[in-house]
């Protein structure tokens, strides 16, 4: 990887417990590919060889049940990880991934950690560290699904991208609406309803493109009892 990509991965959640020269030992071999919009870059129960950061792009990260359902657990953006554990140990991955739009993603081989002073030790914790915060993801995910109406999930979701505590936004979601469903545990039906129930809270949607009229009147619906 060259030095000017080295450079910027400071800013990576998954390197923030490495120090300078276990990174660059780390990163001087790790090769970053790209995939097309569609394209699969892992599959589930297949070996997993490198650790995946995505550097550009999204990525749609999934599991297939055995009659072919499709349950999409996470989409990652620029700086998120995955397969850590299976690529520290050497196992399966857990997961399917596939490329949202045209992505990038940093591949980095776990089976040979390099030779740097206390490399292991700080390369087991950082993986450590983004498993346990995969596992408080998941676990507030379910939350939502069991206590949250699909259109408070949609409304959470919404004041995330907005980075807004109140007032005025327009926000354009990252990806298709049909994936943003799977991601929030609802079909494309029921996203639709959900936006349609929020016409009442000052959110309108035009294909990708949100407007909401008050983030904070959102907020206060998100944060209610769900009905």
């Amino acid at each position: 990887m060259p030095k000017s990509d080295i450079d910027r991965t400071g800013e990576f959640p998954l390197f923030d417990q490495l120090s300078t020269d276990v990174r660059v030992c780390l990163l001087s071999a790790a090769r970053t590919r790209k995939y097309d919009r569609g394209a699969t870059i892992c599959l589930q129960g297949d070996p997993c060889r490198a650790l995946k950061i995505v550097k550009s792009g999204w990525v749609k990260q999934y599991r297939l049940s055995p009659c072919g359902n499709e349950a999409i657990l996470a989409t990652l953006g620029r700086g998120q990880s995955f397969d850590e554990i299976a690529a520290l140990q050497g196992r399966a991955s857990p997961t399917s991934a596939q490329a949202v739009d045209d992505c990038e993603v940093i591949l980095i081989d776990l089976s040979t950690i390099c030779s740097c002073q206390n490399a292991h030790r700080e390369i087991t914790a950082a993986v450590l560290s983004a498993a346990s915060g995969h596992i408080d993801t998941m676990m507030d995910h379910i939350e939502q699904l069991k206590i949250k109406s699909g259109a408070q999930r949609l409304s959470e979701y919404l004041i995330d991208l907005s980075g807004c505590e109140g007032g005025f936004s327009e926000l354009v979601l990252p990806y298709e609406k049909v994936l943003l469903a799977g991601k929030l545990g609802m079909k494309p039906e029921s996203l639709s309803r959900a936006f349609g129930r929020l016409k009442t809270f000052g959110v309108a949607s035009s294909q990708r493109r949100v407007t909401i009229s008050d983030v904070s009147k959102l907020r206060a619906f998100a944060a209610a009892q769900a009905a």
